[in-house]
């Protein structure tokens, strides 16, 4: 029986091949900067440094800004009361226990041996580029910027300058005569403190993008790893239905002729049909027995068969090496990588075989969440709060240009992350969708249905539509 173009093409878009994992001296690097030990009597002074000047730096930073804020509520020279000294407090106290907790966490998933098999140099793109470059160039632009926009708090001590008293003068703004001096001046109290201020919240800053990058890099890697799981079982599954599909057609009906309505008629492939005007014109060549050799797929299947240097035939769906052939059987490594993973023996799979399956791909997608959650649903609070703030802040104050990129940085960052999440979702819907039903499969289903495949952030699961809605609500 010939293999029908429909029959090679997977109704499965996508990519479905793994990716390297991360390189051994990349491993060595982020080893020593977490404290993972290679060897067992071996002593982690780079992690120690690193950990003393993150937590050393986050005590300063929170203790010089409760510090000054204390002197802005308590200074007649501002117009800031006890309620806006208590925010920048809070605001300060959060970000500064996000670094640290992501320093921690960071080290529990790289010394994870799971998580470590699945972390690989691959991600979700945005718009052709990487997401994690994508958001470490976001969160690092937001670092560059906000220090760039506290950079008066190096300034020294200015001699005769008169300080505005507002409850006078209540213009909004900075005053003209005291615009460039340093803001802990302006509130009486020594320069010192201010610059010990912004010197720890650089050296802090520079850790808090160097943590929550690696935890991202974390999830966007990990969540592509299991979506790549899911596809993968997404065409075994496809197997199983085409193979079950013909079984159930050939007991329904004696006629073959009317047992094939192809299950492939039924889904949306973004193949391009273009090439088949070219293969039309041409004929399959005949054998020297007379006979015509199998067609090949057309347009893009073709192509990749082609570069395979015709290991094989397409038969029956399986493959089938043919000896004796002149042709080159030289491969790249990663194209023989990509077909050990792809291959796979097409057949009417068990009840037992699914769930187990399932349950593995289930199971991995829970690590993922519980591991998580905690970081995740921080950061979105944090942009959310701190966004918040930038809006009322705005309703007294005219904005600025680092104002208004501070407030949008953060906002881009929520569905880069949260894409993640939802690209597994939208991937794990369509296991259950994609199972044929048999009577013998109530029960499973039953199951199936009870256990979703879902990456959630405690319990709420994060989908595009979720994603779409938030932004909406911030609008």
């Amino acid at each position: 029986m010939e293999t029908t173009r429909e029959e090679i093409l997977s109704s499965i878009k996508g990519k479905t091949k793994s990716a390297k994992k991360i390189p051994f001296w990349l491993w060595i690097i982020i080893a020593k900067a977490l404290g993972i030990k290679l060897h067992p009597n071996e002593k982690p002074i780079i992690s120690a440094v690193l950990h003393i000047l993150t937590f050393g730096s986050a005590a300063a930073l929170f203790s010089t800004n409760a510090l000054i804020s204390g002197y802005n509520v308590m200074s007649k020279h501002t117009k800031e009361d006890i309620l806006d000294g208590t925010v920048s407090v809070m605001v300060m106290l959060f970000f500064c226990g996000l670094g640290v907790y992501s320093h921690r966490l960071a080290y529990r998933l790289f010394v994870h041996p799971k998580f470590l098999d699945m972390l690989r140099l691959h991600s979700k793109t945005i718009m052709k580029l990487n997401s994690a470059l994508v958001i470490f160039i976001v969160l690092s632009s937001f670092v560059a910027v906000l220090n760039l926009a506290t950079i008066n708090n190096t300034y020294n001590h200015v001699a005769n300058v008169t300080l505005v008293n507002p409850d006078i003068d209540p213009k909004p703004g900075p005053q003209p005569n005291d615009t460039n001096i340093n803001p802990c001046q302006r509130v009486e109290v020594d320069v010192a403190i201010c610059k010990i201020y912004w010197a720890s919240q650089v050296l802090f800053s520079l850790h808090f993008l160097v943590w929550n990058l690696l935890v991202a890099v974390v999830l966007v890697s990990v969540a592509r790893t299991q979506t790549i799981n899911i596809r993968k079982f997404l065409r075994e599954l496809e197997q199983d239905a085409i193979l079950l599909d013909r079984q159930l057609q050939a007991t329904y009906s004696n006629q073959m002729a009317t047992s094939f309505d192809n299950l492939k008629n039924f889904v949306w492939t973004d193949d391009d049909h273009i090439a088949d005007v070219f293969d039309e014109s041409r004929k399959p060549p005949e054998q020297e027995n007379g006979t015509q050799e199998p067609i090949r797929a057309s347009g893009s299947a073709a192509s990749f068969n082609d570069l395979q240097l015709d290991l094989g035939e397409q038969v029956d769906n399986r493959v089938e090496v043919v000896p004796d052939r002149d042709t080159s059987t030289f491969q790249q490594l990663s194209s023989a990588i990509e077909e050990a993973e792809q291959a796979t023996n097409p057949h009417i799979m068990t009840e037992q075989e699914i769930m187990h399956k399932y349950w593995k791909i289930s199971m991995n997608v829970r690590l993922a969440s519980v591991a998580l959650q905690r970081w995740m649903s921080s950061i979105v609070a944090m942009i959310v709060t701190f966004s918040a703030i930038r809006m009322v802040y705005w309703l007294s104050h005219s904005p600025t240009w680092y104002g208004v990129y501070m407030f949008i940085s953060p906002l881009l960052l929520l569905p880069f992350l949260a894409s993640s999440y939802a690209e597994v979702n939208y991937e794990g819907v369509k296991v259950i969708q994609s199972i044929l039903p048999t009577e013998k499969r109530v029960q499973l289903f039953q199951y199936l249905y009870g256990h979703p495949i879902q990456m959630t952030v405690y319990g709420h699961a994060i989908s595009y539509g979720t994603i779409g809605e938030n932004n909406r609500q911030l609008k």
